[in-house]
């Protein structure tokens, strides 16, 4: 288990005070990074202190719903250490890297979580500090799982639930569990009891069979091993189907934006066929070109991806089958593909709970054709997968979601 640890410095001196930087895991159980940093300091008799670190947010509705749910985080944790304190990314490291034995932080794997590692990373050798990075909030360690930028699901997907029975040892579980660890496993429960039985029909937006729990593994709230070992008994066919969700895709997402820190590059960002296409097809017609603003305001002639808007906005979330044909509009309406990546970006960091997320950023790569195969040519998106809303009407109740968004949307500009 203690593979999940990376040791960034390896020094010793004769301090004897331990820090935890909580930046991406921000719960008690099965937190690998609390466990093993205050096992560390427990086992030399050191100081413990730690530090919860604001996330990197664009949006002030999510900041203020992180603010909620860790309503008693700081409280909890002091069971553990001697002192918490929530601070900002922008905390003064001097002050706080002050006489100190070992840090402790979550993994990295965006470039705003890097750049705060770096500031650490300067201070620790400046101090002669050991650094270690912990992997919390995947089944199996990025490193461990491959060692390279994986092609797709199927490429990764046998190398990572090979590893599974290596991984699945869980930590302060006998703990008390946060808010926010008491709705996540809420949320855990109602998906079991309700909706695992109906997950092959989780593609269908006008049905609520989707887990729930992706704003709750953004911020650490619950571990993915908490899920699977919840759920285990469960041999089904749709256990097999989410799993591959929470474990193979999720975690492809991370192998991706680890391996290629150019995600939010346009020019890096997918693969060299997809770019051919796109190339070959940059001077199409199209028949429709709509602004972020028209987007934001429901000003399309498309009342499919209108509802996904105000999914998005109201909500601070979009059914994942949505989530698709939504970004496949924005290419088809923006009159270039850089510019439709910028946008789908934008708009999915800004507004979703679980955006600025490896998840969020392989998605919206996806839709260029990260990921994903070369299909039939066709206008404006070449081989890329193309998606229409004729697709929605045959396979789905469509209007009974776009009725279910249009009262979400009243509802919301009433103040109900």
């Amino acid at each position: 288990m203690d593979r999940r640890i990376f040791t960034v410095i390896d020094s010793v001196n004769d301090k004897r005070k331990v820090i935890y930087f909580m930046t991406k895991a921000f719960r008690i159980n099965n937190n690998y990074s609390l466990y093993f940093s205050y096992n560390y300091a427990k086992k030399n008799n050191f100081d413990f202190f730690i530090y919860i670190v604001e996330p990197y947010e664009l949006n002030k509705r999510n900041l203020d719903y992180f603010y909620d749910m860790i309503i008693d985080l700081k409280e909890k944790l002091l069971k553990f250490a001697k002192e918490v304190n929530l601070v900002k990314r922008d905390v003064d490291l001097d002050i706080v890297l002050d006489n100190v034995n070992s840090i402790y932080i979550d993994k990295a794997y965006l470039k705003f979580d890097f750049e705060f590692l770096l500031k650490i990373k300067k201070l620790a050798y400046k101090n002669d500090n050991s650094l270690k990075e912990v992997e919390s909030n995947v089944f199996v360690p990025i490193r461990i799982a491959s060692d390279k930028e994986e092609y797709s699901a199927r490429t990764i997907r046998k190398k990572i639930m090979s590893k599974l029975p290596d991984f699945k040892k869980q930590v302060l579980t006998d703990e008390i569990k946060t808010t926010a660890e008491e709705k996540a496993f809420a949320v855990l429960k109602d998906f079991k009891d309700n909706k695992l039985k109906a997950y092959d029909e989780h593609n269908d937006p006008s049905n609520d069979y989707t887990s729930g729990l992706s704003p709750y593994l953004k911020y650490g709230f619950i571990s993915p091993v908490t899920i699977y070992d919840y759920l285990k008994p469960d041999s089904s066919e749709n256990f097999n189907n989410f799993i591959e969700e929470l474990v193979v895709r999720r975690e492809l997402a991370y192998n991706y934006v680890y391996y290629n820190q150019n995600y939010d590059n346009f020019n890096y960002m997918t693969d060299d066929w997809a770019y051919k296409t796109m190339e070959n097809h940059i001077e199409d017609k199209r028949e429709y070109i709509y602004t972020k603003d028209d987007m934001i305001n429901f000003n399309t002639h498309d009342e499919y991806f209108n509802a996904a808007m105000m999914e998005m906005i109201y909500l601070g979330r979009m059914h994942s089958y949505m989530r698709m044909y939504w970004c496949k509009k924005i290419i088809e309406w923006t009159n270039s593909y850089k510019d439709a990546f910028h946008i789908a970006l934008e708009l999915n960091n800004y507004y979703f709970y679980d955006g600025l997320t490896p998840n969020g950023y392989t998605g919206v790569a996806w839709c260029f054709g990260k990921h994903d195969r070369a299909w039939f040519e066709r206008d404006i998106f070449g081989k890329l997968r193309y998606m229409n809303s004729n697709g929605l009407k045959r396979k789905f109740n469509i209007e009974k979601y776009v009725e279910k968004m249009n009262r979400i949307k009243e509802e919301k500009e009433n103040g109900i």
